[in-house]
């Protein structure tokens, strides 16, 4: 009969536990020395408080991971593939041809233009006064012809004048 009355009789419904205090034996976590100074260039990867942090540095040429006193050491040339390395020294001498040798070329070439064309200036200059010494000369030698020509009839004239007998031209006082 009494299970019976277990079966038919129903039960409130419970309360959730109230939040107990901490035995007075139990005792609080002792506080923490601070933490000693992190070297420069120390990265702290901060866990879900289970566990430790992670400590990330670089120390020649090598990067080190550390948790708690878990140490792990991976040289850099693992980390860093070689190719990448060599594709940004090609982007780092790319980047210097660009900014540094590109005006260095304008300005050689600028100069190079400017000198070809003083030279081609010169060279129209210099063909210009050729010609016309050409032409002072054939002038020239036209000039001494003719001179050679007028001397030769002045000879002439000056022979035939000498050459010709004394006559006495008759001088007529009568006018």
């Amino acid at each position: 009969m009494s299970t019976m009355m277990q079966q038919g009789t129903k039960s409130a419904p419970q309360a959730p536990p109230a939040p107990q205090a901490p035995p007075a034996t139990q005792a609080l976590p002792a506080p923490q020395a601070p933490a000693a100074p992190l070297p420069p260039g120390t990265i702290v990867f901060t866990g879900d408080g289970s566990g430790d942090n992670v400590h990330v540095n670089v120390k020649g040429g090598n990067v080190v991971l550390t948790q708690g006193t878990n140490t792990t050491t991976i040289p850099l040339n693992e980390v860093v593939p070689t190719g990448l390395v060599q594709m940004s020294w090609a982007f780092a001498a790319s980047a210097i041809a660009v900014f540094i040798g590109w005006p260095i070329a304008r300005a050689v070439a600028r100069y190079l233009d400017r000198r070809g064309r003083a030279v081609r200036a010169g060279n129209v200059l210099e063909g210009q006064l050729q010609q016309r010494f050409d032409t002072m000369e054939r002038n020239i030698d036209t000039v001494a012809v003719e001179m050679e020509r007028l001397s030769e009839a002045q000879r002439f004239t000056s022979k035939l004048l000498a050459d010709r007998p004394a006559v006495a031209v008759p001088f007529d006082t009568s006018h």
